[in-house]
């Protein structure tokens, strides 16, 4: 009787732990949606790159004088990040990884062949 009471009792506990690790888990964020103001850590950036446009699961890029390019496909990587692949441009060497934070802005990194070359920041209009 007493391995039936315990098996029950693993069981049990085996359940619970389940059901409260299925209830901590955390969607991911949304790709972002709309156009963001940029910000760079790269020489004279600012005064060429003004910051990017979302819209679905594309990306563009915004310049100086209005002009507008570099577009690229967005997805998720797992961890919270938007991932930014320029394929569609040509650029299948160029991703960019932007991170949200808690203020509604983004932090963000430039890849060149899976090598960090840069930062930016987004923050909305």
């Amino acid at each position: 009787m007493r391995a039936i009471t315990r098996g029950i009792v693993i069981a049990g506990t085996a359940i619970g732990a389940a059901l409260v690790g299925a209830g901590t888990c955390v969607a991911a964020p949304a790709v972002p949606s709309g156009t963001y103001q940029g910000t760079t850590n790269a020489p004279a950036g600012e005064l060429i790159w003004k910051g990017k446009t979302f819209q679905g699961d594309t990306v563009v890029n915004n310049f100086a004088f209005g002009l507008t390019g570099l577009a690229g496909t967005t997805s998720q990587d797992g961890y919270g990040n938007t991932v930014i692949d320029y394929s569609p441009s040509g650029l299948g060497f160029l991703t960019d990884r932007i991170s949200p934070n808690a203020d509604g802005s983004y932090t963000g990194a430039v890849y060149v062949g899976g090598s960090q070359v840069g930062s930016f920041g987004l923050s909305g209009q």
